[in-house]
């Protein structure tokens, strides 16, 4: 059991909707616009009315340094991190809102399993062993996001993309496993955006399916990313992050239909509207067969 509720699980009846609350000044989309704890505890309120099934917190962001973004993020002490989540974390916890934390720092994770944090997002693909046994000690599902170093696109040449990214997940869930995390509590996110470049997302984004087939729950997070504005049809003017509303909730359904178990998202009511609709075509389908 977590240590404060009942254990999370993947097996859902319909694909799962993590809204994202960016609590950092200097994200890629949404940087500082909920910094203040009113502003963030009133956006997590909203995107769970919109059809969140949960909120993705993160206090530090993961921007890769590149061409798109510059220098990159800016990397926090685990206490400078928790000071920018703690509020929030707390409100979350006083009114049973469920909430994910997004963070690679073991004592970033310790705060927010202690105050009711359902999921771990490692975005650093099983790298500490201190976080991992965090997770495996409170019984919390645990995501591990895919990626290289910091998300860099330099240096990061793959010889075969979808194996070596299997392979990876692979070798960071033995670690997970020998750290005590239950097997059935691990999800895997392929990184999309992370160490990639544009056509290695997109060929990640159309090959999932073989990624599901392997048998962890897959989680997809595309949303606003710069390679959705690489493939946009207007090749001549890639749209900012906000103007990407399309192509990620093309990227949505795109990932419910190759198998995903849940989805990380700005647009929470758009996303949830599409993946509402793909399920009812669907279920009218197999009601044919």
């Amino acid at each position: 059991m977590s240590r404060a509720g009942a254990r999370f699980s993947w097996d859902q009846d319909s694909v799962l909707v993590f809204g994202v609350l960016n609590l950092t000044p200097d994200s890629f989309s949404d940087g500082g616009l909920y910094a203040s704890a009113d502003r963030a505890l009133a956006r997590a309120r909203a995107m769970l009315d919109q059809g969140a099934d949960l909120i993705d917190v993160g206090g530090e962001s993961t921007r890769p340094k590149g061409a798109v973004y510059g220098e990159g993020y800016v990397t926090l002490s685990a206490a400078e991190e928790i000071a920018r989540i703690a509020d929030v974390v707390g409100a979350l916890e006083a009114e049973s809102l469920r909430f994910a934390i997004d963070t690679t720092k073991p004592e970033v994770a310790r705060f927010a399993l202690e105050h009711g944090a359902e999921v771990v997002n490692d975005t650093s693909c099983g790298a500490s062993p201190a976080l991992l046994a965090e997770v495996a000690s409170s019984g919390a599902a645990l995501v591990l996001m895919h990626n290289r170093g910091r998300g860099e696109v330099s240096g990061a040449g793959y010889r075969d993309l979808l194996a070596e990214v299997v392979a990876e997940l692979g070798d960071a869930t033995e670690r997970a496993l020998a750290a005590g995390v239950d097997e059935s509590c691990i999800a895997w996110d392929p990184g999309l955006g992370f160490a990639k470049s544009a056509e290695d997302s997109l060929r990640l984004l159309a090959e999932l399916s073989r990624i599901v087939e392997i048998g962890y729950p897959v989680y997809v997070g595309a949303s606003r990313k710069s390679f959705l504005a690489a493939h946009t049809v207007r090749t001549n003017q890639r749209p900012e992050p906000t103007g990407r509303l399309g192509a990620s909730v093309a990227a949505c359904l795109l990932a419910a239909q190759a198998g995903a178990r849940a989805v990380r998202v700005h647009d929470v009511e758009e996303s949830a509207q599409a993946l509402a609709l793909d399920r009812a075509t669907r279920a009218l389908r197999g009601a044919r067969c």
